[in-house]
């Protein structure tokens, strides 16, 4: 198999020749090759050529056309700061209330607004340099994250909460106009990011996490827009044979059970989740991806202490298919390139009895 037929196929619920190895690695190909990252997310070429001449280092399974959280967001008026060699970060939202909704733009232009053309540019010359052998992943902002973009993360938070608390239906509403348009937005981009020749749509809603909302917050605020979200892009990922990928940071076993009913093929869990347990609660309904932790395992440990915690992982979620190694969330910019390259490793010499 090559490394997008197994990335596919475990995706999918299947059973590649051996473990695909897929850490979230964004940044890290910049900061690996050198490349600002101030000039990785603001060209698509020199991203795809970053992502590239990284792969020839490590050669995993997947390359990944990610760097920040803002580039959709900015589409909808959100103004950000770049410093020459980090991440972006907000310096002024694009409405300060929900009484604002409807000064939002209706719909974006994901080859104009924004910074999403450069992600797509990217998508499209890394499915050109590796055709088929390799599979490409893009980012997606989820619709709850993206919503605390345009409104201010604190503030957001507070108005929901009030809205919830008061039972203001005013404002019960007017939440729902903006996280309907957020999910717009992001069916928008990865419907486009299909068309430029991505393998996975990807909805990373960390803001969504038990770590800062209620459960029953997330099953009424959130779950409805994921699940509009992968049902929408059920047809374009047949379509385009790609998989589609749900992600949410932190302890999210109180939400599992709700994040398996989104429809997306693939659930990426942090590392701060026990795998034998969110398989229990999965089953083979989903995909399972991850879960070593990007900061005491891949950055601070060594070859031998990821080649432990890899193989942990697979037994503990990867004995019988559809599951793919990787990182609990994005890998530092400073991981060692042995570790990743061990991780890798670990995934191969694991093979499986049965190929489908």
């Amino acid at each position: 198999m090559t490394a997008r037929e197994r990335i596919l196929c475990a995706g999918h619920g299947g059973t590649p020749d051996q473990v695909p190895v897929a850490p979230y690695i964004g940044n890290y190909g910049a900061a690996l090759m050198q490349v600002p990252i101030s000039k990785y997310n603001t060209d698509g070429k020199r991203m795809a050529e970053a992502q590239a001449r990284a792969w020839e280092k490590h050669q995993l399974d997947v390359v990944v056309a990610q760097s920040d959280n803002y580039y959709i967001a900015q589409a909808f008026g959100v103004q950000i700061a770049q410093p020459e060699n980090d991440t972006p970060y907000e310096t002024k939202p694009a409405i300060s209330s929900l009484d604002e909704v409807d000064k939002l733009p209706t719909e974006i232009d994901v080859y104009r607004d924004g910074r999403m053309y450069v992600y797509l540019e990217a998508v499209s010359r890394l499915r050109e340099i590796f055709g088929n052998d390799v599979a490409v992943r893009s980012g997606g902002t989820g619709m709850f994250s993206l919503a605390g973009h345009v409104m201010g993360t604190q503030n957001f938070l507070t108005e929901l909460a009030l809205a919830e608390v008061d039972e203001d239906e005013e404002k019960l509403e007017q939440i729902s106009v903006l996280m309907n348009r957020m999910t717009d937005g992001l069916i928008a981009f990865s419907t486009a990011v299909l068309e430029a020749g991505c393998d996975f749509v990807v909805c990373g809603d960390s803001a969504a996490s038990p770590d800062l909302i209620s459960p029953a917050f997330y099953q009424k605020f959130v779950f409805p827009y994921e699940k509009r979200y992968f049902s929408a892009m059920h047809a374009a990922c047949v379509q385009h044979n790609a998989v589609s990928l749900l992600h949410i940071c932190g302890n999210t076993m109180p939400i599992l059970h709700w994040m398996k009913e989104t429809g997306a093929d693939i659930l990426e869990i942090d590392h701060k989740v026990d795998l034998a347990q969110a398989r229990a609660v999965v089953g083979k309904q989903c995909c399972l991806m991850g879960n070593i932790d990007p900061v005491a395992i891949l950055l601070e440990g060594d070859p031998d202490t990821v080649t432990v915690a890899s193989q942990q992982a697979i037994e503990k979620a990867g004995q019988d298919g559809a599951f793919i190694l990787g990182s609990g969330c994005e890998v530092a910019q400073k991981t060692p390139l042995e570790n990743l390259i061990a991780m890798r490793e670990t995934g191969r010499r694991f093979r499986y009895a049965e190929v489908n």
